[in-house]
């Protein structure tokens, strides 16, 4: 016949002894904990070993040297041009740029790409120069041609009183009175008739550009593996480490939390309880990360305008945030029998819902990570938008906060791992679920309020000078 003590015993679990542990366990307890908070916070190495404004300003050096180059390459394949000498021996000459949607996209950003409305216009950048006499002094006049009909310019701008040299940028409308767009997939050419003062009036410069165009293949700098690494370790080291902090002691709150709550239920310290320590940790980590994750798509997709969408609604978002950390914590004090709260009134549905403690992890990271964003938004979208410019792309942002995100859940994996598997610890936990339950309803409410009351900072400034991080 088995015995319960045998049963524990067979799996894996060992029941706590009665009375205080000696002064050597004791040690040894603290000792654990102590290693577990300093693997959790291996993050933190970031902002000492390296600096994160000079890894993210070489990245922006990079990146502008990347577009500059695609810039002159692409200049080069896009350009026409039409250079000769008048029969009066004046030098006149023009050339023009078609800045096709491929080009706007290789080399500016979305905010340059969206004031030019690529979608609506077809876009040249015209430039006349002479060599000894003076340009007319207005700007030229300009034809486009594509399959055999004229359309006229719906937009120019140059400079009209100059010397020698002219830039102007020539816009006509994508699409024809009809709705329909000018340029189709049976395109053959597009042709730019140019006139000027020099030619006879039925000799325009033309400048052809054969359809369709074949570009040079390029990749972003920023889609490179390394670069990425490289952006989000910069992050790390010079963004976010404010955040971070405040997530790490919620994360070590509702870990030990939720973990105490799981042993309240008269189970000693059972193998189950153990592995649900370490999924409670990856259900957290998956909260931050997804959260992160969409957050950086946004960014990339959104440009600037990410920063309007966090801070118009930043108040609301904060003091909603804040109330589900708030209930998330009292909830996590009333389900691992915390003093005082134990006698809580609680539905019944919510009282015996998520036993597993998992969606109480995940509301937790994904609530504390959205107030941390409201908080931080400009930072952030300062740093992906200034440091690395525009980014232009959805799935570049995103895998920035990504690779971001890993380099936070590595550490406070490992912690809850090693956390799981050291058994003088589980022990203490099983032996204290109420204090500690109570002990990290009060953390995460804590931290619920300063979210609600907009003190997110006000923490950060008394964590700070504390690591030399100010």
């Amino acid at each position: 016949m088995t015995t319960g003590t045998d049963a524990a015993a067979k799996a894996g679990a060992v029941l706590p002894s009665a009375g205080r542990p000696s002064i050597g366990k004791a040690a040894l307890l603290a000792l654990t904990l102590i290693i577990t908070l300093v693997l959790a916070s291996g993050w933190l190495v970031m902002p000492y070993f390296f600096e994160g404004k000079t890894i993210l300003t070489d990245i922006s050096d990079q990146v502008a040297k990347d577009r500059t180059t695609q810039q002159y390459t692409l200049g080069q394949v896009m350009t026409r041009a039409h250079n000769a000498v008048s029969g009066d021996g004046v030098g006149y000459d023009v050339d023009a740029l078609y800045a096709s949607p491929t080009y706007f996209e290789r080399t500016t950003g979305p905010k340059v790409r969206a004031r030019y409305e690529l979608d609506k216009n077809i876009v040249f950048f015209l430039n006349e120069t002479t060599h000894i006499d003076l340009l007319n002094q207005e700007l030229p006049r300009v034809e486009l041609v594509v399959d055999g009909v004229a359309y006229e310019p719906t937009y120019m701008d140059g400079p009209i009183f100059t010397d020698h040299h002219r830039p102007t940028d020539v816009r006509f409308a994508a699409q024809d009175a009809t709705g329909r767009d000018i340029i189709t997939a049976a395109t053959k050419a597009l042709t730019l008739r140019v006139w000027n003062k020099y030619d006879v009036e039925d000799a325009p410069r033309i400048l052809t550009w054969e359809l369709p165009i074949f570009y040079p293949a390029a990749e972003n700098v920023l889609t490179s593996p390394t670069l990425i690494a490289a952006l989000s370790a910069g992050l790390l080291s010079a963004t976010l480490t404010p955040c971070l902090l405040q997530l790490l002691v919620v994360y070590m709150a509702t870990l030990t939390g939720l973990s105490a709550e799981q042993m309240s239920r008269g189970d000693s310290v059972p193998m189950v309880t153990r592995r649900r320590m370490v999924l409670i940790a990856l259900i957290f980590v998956a909260g931050f990360t997804a959260f992160y994750t969409f957050a950086g798509a946004v960014i990339g997709y959104a440009g600037r305008s990410a920063q309007i969408i966090f801070d118009s609604a930043s108040r609301e978002m904060a003091v909603g945030t804040g109330i589900l950390v708030i209930v998330m914590g009292i909830w996590m004090g009333i389900k691992s029998r915390a003093p005082l709260v134990c006698r809580m009134p609680m539905p019944k549905r919510v009282s015996g819902g998520d036993r597993s403690g998992y969606v109480r992890s995940f509301l937790l990271s994904v609530g504390f990570s959205l107030g941390c964003m409201v908080c931080f938004s400009g930072a952030i979208v300062a740093t992906l938008l200034v440091y690395v410019g525009m980014l232009g792309s959805a799935s570049v942002g995103a895998a920035i906060l990504f690779v971001f995100s890993m380099g936070v859940a590595i550490p406070f994996l490992l912690a809850a791992f090693f956390l799981s598997r050291t058994m003088s610890a589980m022990q203490w936990i099983s032996r204290y679920t109420p204090q500690i339950g109570f002990v990290s309803m009060i953390v995460i409410v804590a931290f619920g309020l300063v979210l609600v009351t907009d003190n997110f900072h006000r923490v950060s400034d008394i964590i700070y000078p504390w690591l030399g991080l100010n």
